[in-house]
């Protein structure tokens, strides 16, 4: 088990690499964090880039109405679909975005149950997923039609 200082200083550098475009950084850490963690560090590291991502959906996205029965979906996934990795990331934010917080934990748990490298893998997609999405988000001027959406 790692300090929780630790891990968070490891998972936002991971975060600040990849949004500097520094993917062998932010892979080093990700590794570093991989053979160092235990499950629990990685639930952990794996919400806080999730809440990350979910900060950003929401700048660029009108947030669902669960009171509709909105909620976020996973679609246009392109070749995550092919991808294990891309796909954990993906399904991570989404339930993470929906408070799903227990789909959230077993996906973690699951990947935590692999092998260092295999661990590594699957973090680092949901880190750069992550580091993009923080991109559009910065660069996203809302239309009038979501501006009318939140109020």
């Amino acid at each position: 088990m790692l300090s929780p200082g630790l891990l968070t200083r490891w998972t936002r550098e991971a975060l600040d690499a990849a949004r500097t475009g520094d993917e062998d950084l932010a892979g080093e850490i990700g590794s570093r964090i991989a053979d160092q963690a235990d499950a629990l560090d990685l639930v952990a590291a794996c919400r806080v880039v999730a809440d990350t991502a979910v900060r950003a959906l929401r700048v660029m996205y009108r947030q669902p109405d669960a009171g509709r029965g909105e909620a976020w979906v996973l679609d246009q996934l392109g070749d995550a679909e092919q991808d294990p990795a891309r796909l954990f990331a993906a399904r991570v934010v989404t339930a993470y975005a929906n408070c799903d917080f227990d789909s959230v934990t077993a996906l973690v748990a699951a990947a935590a149950g692999a092998s260092p490298a295999e661990r590594a893998e699957s973090f680092r997609p949901l880190v750069t997923y992550t580091a993009g999405l923080n991109a559009r988000a910065a660069r996203h001027h809302p239309t009038k039609e979501s501006e009318n959406d939140e109020h």
